[in-house]
């Protein structure tokens, strides 16, 4: 191969200041002076306020390793003869297929365009472009990676925007739940900081019940992992943070150089977010003020949704502990309803007698989500799994009971498709890790059933011996199947 590789001179530029942050380009060739000239070349280049950091291979062989240790590399520079006529081409292949990167520009150079004619590289290879040595002037390459970077950093934000719809959509099942909710404002936090214009930092906190402190609950980019759960003023910059307390007490907004700071104002509550956006690199138009603000508002609303419904809930478990409490001081055996004096019984003869009477209890609670449990009407398992999923997110409330019984109910009311087997739903539950007071009200519903069908004594008992080992414990059936006559 020639060692003829120079640029044409070409007017020089004043350096910039050094960036904090640096677009990788690697360059595969075998040609040492081709690394130092295209280093020489691209050493005042300057893209969104960073420059480039470069990396050198001299062989196919070093390439692959290359390609791997940098996979977050923006632009490859690679040449097509090597130690094969062929191996910058084999290098182009594996970085597609096998290192499955289809982000990484890749402009292939060749000092022997018949070696590999450019029509059929481009067809045959996944390459951005083709450039020949000898044509290849400084403000050509300039160009060359220019539009690349251009192109890296418009797929990149795609990608990132990809990614954070993809954890809006999944959150957006079940949006008013705690998790799911912190899943989806990561996802539009994600999101946001790439529609902006890949800013370095996004953070979105929330105010605690008194106002004092704001605490990150969703952050992307730069020590994100690290700020998640921190207080804001801990993790904001110091510019950001003389604008924080006017932005808060004013429920207004601050665009400061290089970042953001945006109250979210809260609808059910007397505080709300803030939304921080820092290593802007470039001025946001008036249709970034307008996102922005549509995050503030939007994203806020569904934060107030979970904060109503989480409200609900406390309110509904008081309620559910209160009628616990209420039934518990007037709780007279012989006095009870049927179905509740039916489970009373049953499970006095596998309990102690508090238990026993927090399980009966717990059938005041357990019975009336009766409508609920028939929303399956085949037994069929994605059937049971959707109604088990409507007892779950219409019950919920009783999770954040206090009372044993209210505690007891929602137990049940959630392992009811459970087996004793491990074959059950939703988490496949077996032995003892179902509850003995879940197995109570679960017989108790059944007997209740078939004495309305009135089932003869033998028939329940031949039904019962063919679930033992099954849905109920052998020693739970052992203990109830000889009394029967005594629960009728």
């Amino acid at each position: 191969m020639s060692n003829q590789f120079m640029f044409a001179d070409e007017p020089g530029q004043q350096a910039p200041s050094i960036p904090t942050e640096n677009w990788k380009i690697l360059i595969v060739d075998d040609e040492p002076e081709v690394h130092a000239v295209t280093k020489l070349a691209l050493s005042d280049f300057n893209f969104l306020g960073r420059g480039l950091e470069f990396h050198s291979a001299f062989s196919g062989k070093e390439a692959y390793e290359l390609i791997e240790q940098h996979p977050d590399a923006a632009i490859l520079l690679l040449d097509v003869v090597m130690e094969t006529d062929d191996a910058g081409l084999k290098v182009a292949r594996y970085i597609r297929e096998q290192a499955q990167n289809h982000y990484t520009r890749i402009i292939l150079r060749t000092g022997q365009p018949g070696q590999a004619p450019e029509r059929t590289v481009i067809v045959n290879y996944d390459i951005n472009d083709y450039k020949s040595k000898t044509e290849l002037t400084a403000q050509k390459l300039f160009t060359a990676v220019m539009s690349s970077l251009r192109s890296y950093r418009d797929i990149m934000s795609i990608d990132q925007s990809r990614h954070g719809l993809e954890k809006i959509i999944a959150a957006s099942s079940n949006l008013y739940a705690l998790q799911p909710m912190n899943s989806f404002v990561d996802g539009l936090v994600q999101q946001l900081s790439w529609v902006i214009g890949g800013a370095r930092q996004t953070l979105y906190a929330t105010a605690d019940s008194q106002g004092r402190s704001y605490q990150v609950v969703a952050a992307y980019g730069e020590d994100s992992g690290v700020a998640v759960g921190q207080t804001l003023r801990s993790v904001l910059p110091a510019e950001a943070l003389s604008e924080l307390d006017d932005v808060i007490a004013n429920h207004g907004s601050y665009y400061g150089d290089d970042f953001v700071l945006l109250y979210c104002r809260s609808h059910c509550r007397p505080h709300g977010s803030v939304l921080f956006i820092g290593g802007i690199s470039r001025q946001l138009t008036d249709d970034d003020h307008h996102v922005l603000q549509l995050f503030s508002e939007n994203v806020q609303l569904a934060q107030d949704n979970v904060v109503c419904l989480e409200d609900s809930d406390q309110f509904l478990a008081r309620l559910g502990d209160q009628l616990m409490e209420l039934r518990s001081a007037a709780f007279e055996p012989e006095s009870l309803p049927p179905a509740a004096a039916l489970a009373y019984r049953v499970a006095q003869l596998v309990s102690p007698a508090n238990e026993a009477k927090n399980t009966a209890l717990a059938w005041f609670l357990y019975e009336p989500a009766g409508p609920l449990l028939q929303c399956a009407p085949d037994s069929v398992a994605a059937n049971e799994t959707t109604c088990q999923q409507r007892v779950s997110r219409s019950l919920r409330a009783l999770a954040h009971g206090q009372h044993v019984a209210t505690q007891v109910a929602h137990r049940a009311l959630i392992e009811r498709l459970e087996r004793w087997d491990g074959m059950g739903l939703p988490e496949g539950k077996q032995g003892v890790a179902i509850g003995t007071s879940t197995q109570v009200l679960l017989i108790t519903e059944q007997l209740l059933e078939w004495q309305a069908q009135q089932l003869s004594e033998d028939d329940i008992k031949v039904r019962l011996e063919a679930e033992k080992g099954r849905y109920y414990s052998p020693e739970f059936l052992d203990a109830v199947v000889p009394q029967l006559k005594q629960l009728s």
